[in-house]
């Protein structure tokens, strides 16, 4: 993707999450936009690269946010590096399969820091926590996903994100 756009989403990735989408809420679970936007980098960009903006959206986030700096730069890289290699190998961008793959993402990262919390504080209701917000986070995440992969798909912006180097090669 181009350098500008990483800006651009480095720039406004808390303010839209934190102002746009706290009022999607639905019984106080929200979608994860920063997990999305990682997940669709990851399907166009590769790997590397992916795994790159989500360690660096992730520690935007922990700054943000002031919690454990560098947990959720670790995850989301993680969830960069694997949607970049399944972009690769297995998925395409207009697959339903997408929605399903970004909520076992979000999914996967919402366990491994409930499982954080509990090392660290001890007694985190983890069995509650997945029935009432790990689930029902992940499932809105990944249709989230799927509603930007749309709108990426259909508006033609694909062209517009991608780098003029990576055009001539595809």
């Amino acid at each position: 993707m181009k350098p500008r756009i990483y800006f651009l989403i480095v720039l406004l990735i808390i303010p839209v999450q934190a102002s746009l989408f706290s009022r999607l809420s639905l019984a106080g679970i929200k979608p994860d936009l920063a997990l999305a936007v990682i997940y669709i980098i990851g399907l166009l960009t590769g790997p590397g690269e992916a795994a790159l903006a989500g360690i660096g959206i992730g520690l935007i986030q922990d700054i943000g946010s002031a919690s454990f700096i560098g947990l959720n730069g670790f995850t989301r890289g993680l969830v960069g590096l694997c949607a970049g290699i399944f972009g690769r190998r297995v998925l395409d961008i207009s697959s339903p399969s997408n929605l399903i793959l970004l909520a076992a993402f979000s999914l996967a990262e919402g366990l491994f820091i409930a499982l954080f919390m509990q090392v660290i504080y001890g007694s985190v209701p983890i069995f509650s926590m997945f029935f009432t917000s790990i689930l029902p986070q992940a499932l809105y995440t990944g249709v989230l996903g799927i509603l930007l992969l749309r709108f990426i798909g259909s508006r033609n912006v694909l062209n517009t994100l991608r780098r003029h180097a990576l055009q001539k090669e595809l």
